[in-house]
């Protein structure tokens, strides 16, 4: 009688404890304070953008890609991307990259400075390390090839994110590519909804 006793008591615990167990969230991983800007401008913040490139710029249309509208460094060597998205108000840009020049940035308008740098301090040439150090290792993917290798980040939910909801977009991502150890691209913002 006993034993049964104990092990009907035994039952309902381990019940309890799976009951418990399984309700417990493990913490999200989630990236450490994202980046929100390059070069004073500020993600979906049409003043920001004026102020630094102008406003009203037409916007380039592609077929692989959102329209945008691109510039160069002073010295040639960056090449700074601006992102619409489709139906967004006049000099709002939901995404920016910056990647190493091509031969064809030249033809491009210029802008003062030699080096496009991001609220968070990143910019091209720094390390795989750098970039992480900044921002975390929780990481959405981790991909090499070669010489080459992209870290990506995503907050899912960041229209309920505390510090990303009064942007109201449901994905951040941000993207990092180094070739031989140094970053030679940089992509970030908000999902296209």
């Amino acid at each position: 009688m006993q034993a049964r006793r104990l092990l009907y008591f035994l039952a309902i615990g381990f019940s309890l404890l799976a009951t418990a167990t399984a309700s417990a969230k493990p913490k999200a991983c989630r990236m450490k304070d994202p980046d929100l800007s390059v070069y004073g401008i500020k993600l979906v913040d049409a003043e920001s953008a004026a102020r630094q490139v102008g406003s009203g710029l037409p916007l380039t249309e592609a077929e692989e890609d959102m329209p945008h509208v691109r510039f160069v460094s002073s010295n040639g060597a960056e090449e700074l991307v601006l992102f619409a998205h489709f139906g967004a108000e006049t000099d709002q840009y939901g995404e920016i990259e910056v990647r190493k020049a091509g031969i064809e940035a030249l033809a491009l308008q210029d802008l003062p400075t030699p080096s496009f740098v991001t609220g968070r301090g990143i910019e091209l040439g720094m390390s795989r390390e750098d970039v992480i150090n900044r921002f975390g290792k929780c990481l959405r993917a981790d991909e090499r090839n070669g010489d080459g290798e992209t870290i990506q980040y995503e907050i899912e939910n960041a229209d309920r994110d505390p510090e990303l909801k009064g942007f109201n977009y449901p994905v951040y991502y941000a993207e990092y590519e180094f070739e031989r150890g140094k970053l030679v691209r940089y992509r970030f913002g908000f999902e296209n909804p």
